[in-house]
């Protein structure tokens, strides 16, 4: 069976997961000779439910690919961004090359959305435009911001790249938290082992080789003094007060933030 993909224009539905969104695109038009393997099917979708495609693939078509060519898109991902934010900042761009090249209005409207929001970070003082990615499942985000398919525009991928570092940045200070001077940090180290497990391979490309094995270390001596840890009876009080100041600084990636609650951590456990 030959299956064809053409964009055409329709809109896509309201917001849902990703997979439910790709059910709703995916019934448009198809026209099929049922007899027989040989069979010809052309499905046509919106343009809207092939950048949710590409959402949705972006793990797979990163599984294929070598440390070395997962290590260069993460470092091109944001060489890009980086300086897209001075293209911004310089007003060194026509608004035209930054749209989606498309006539679905969805993909219109989100292009143009991130845009609006992209100049307003960059305009002084601060525009007030929202981030159209705003709550959307990092997982999404991730595949947006280290897209390498040319689907999302440099836009889209910088709103999704910003909304991508605030919730990384709430994640983290939300674990910061839960580090205590002296006491039990098995949940710390286990949910950042469960962050670590749930990054695209792309982005776990960003962290030296055995990076996983060095946490789960940590975790593991955790175990040994406390017991094993069970989630479901987690105690509600700390034999040592938990530490609540931030342990960031302004501008950090998502690789030094970790960095910097391990090393708080360990250094932590050390002065025991």
């Amino acid at each position: 069976m030959k299956v064809s993909i053409n964009p055409y224009q329709a809109s896509a539905p309201a917001k849902t997961s990703t997979q439910e969104r790709l059910k709703g695109n995916n019934s448009s038009e198809v026209s099929s000779a049922r007899a027989g393997s040989n069979a010809s099917v052309t499905v046509s979708i919106s343009s809207s439910a092939q950048a949710l495609y590409v959402q949705g693939s972006a793990s797979e078509r990163q599984s294929t690919m070598s440390q070395s060519e997962l290590k260069q898109l993460h470092s091109s991902t944001w060489s890009d961004i980086y300086n897209f934010s001075h293209r911004l900042a310089s007003r060194s761009y026509s608004e035209d090359e930054l749209l989606p090249q498309t006539t679905d209005p969805d993909r219109l409207e989100l292009g143009k959305k991130s845009l609006e929001y992209a100049v307003s970070l960059h305009q002084s003082p601060q525009g007030k435009a929202s981030n159209p990615f705003a709550g959307v499942a990092r997982s999404d985000l991730s595949a947006v911001v280290y897209d390498d398919s040319g689907t999302y525009t440099m836009a889209e991928r910088y709103a999704a790249s910003v909304e991508l570092r605030a919730q990384t940045t709430e994640y983290f200070s939300g674990l910061s938290t839960k580090l205590t001077n002296g006491g039990d940090n098995r949940e710390f180290f286990k949910s950042i082992l469960d962050y670590f497990d749930d990054l695209s391979p792309v982005e776990k490309a960003a962290y030296p080789d055995g990076y996983r094995e060095s946490i789960d270390g940590f975790y593991q001596e955790e175990q040994k003094k406390w017991g094993l840890f069970d989630l479901i009876e987690k105690s509600t009080e700390k034999d040592t007060g938990e530490l609540s100041e931030s342990v960031f600084k302004e501008g950090l990636s998502s690789q030094e933030m970790l960095q910097a609650l391990i090393e708080k951590a360990v250094g932590l456990s050390e002065d025991q």
